[in-house]
């Protein structure tokens, strides 16, 4: 009876190592094939990569010409506002002595307007006092 159990077992420890092999050549296999398959994707990239190099720099480039063109931009732009607040500061300081002087000849013309009314005043008093003595 042994006997005829010893092919049974050659081929119960026969069957896993034959798919541990199968396994393992199917993943060299698929290994190597995917080895090829990038190799064969980069190659066919490389071009285009080297394009895109150009095209980065042309594309930095441009960049940066228009950031110093914005850079410009501000300089010019902070020129024009220190400008315009010295041409503030210059105007504001002529309305100050504007008023300042239009209130000093106010103040002005309210004396002189209280010394007319005052001797308006005066001489009409005596006269009126005058003439009701008459």
């Amino acid at each position: 009876m042994e006997d005829s159990l010893a092919p049974a077992r050659v081929r119960q420890s026969a069957l896993p190592w034959v798919i541990v092999a199968f396994v393992v050549f199917a993943g060299v296999a698929s290994v190597i094939w995917m080895n090829d398959r990038i190799e064969a994707l980069e190659a066919a990239n490389a071009p285009y990569q080297v394009l895109k190099g150009d095209e980065t720099q042309h594309t930095l480039a441009a960049l940066q010409q228009s950031l110093n063109d914005v850079k410009n931009g501000q300089t010019t732009l902070a020129d024009q506002v220190s400008q315009l607040q010295r041409r503030i500061a210059a105007e504001q300081g002529e309305r100050k002595l504007l008023s300042d002087q239009l209130g000093s000849i106010s103040g002005r013309v309210d004396a002189l307007s209280s010394s007319n009314a005052e001797a308006n005043t005066s001489p009409q008093q005596p006269q009126r006092n005058r003439r009701s003595k008459h």
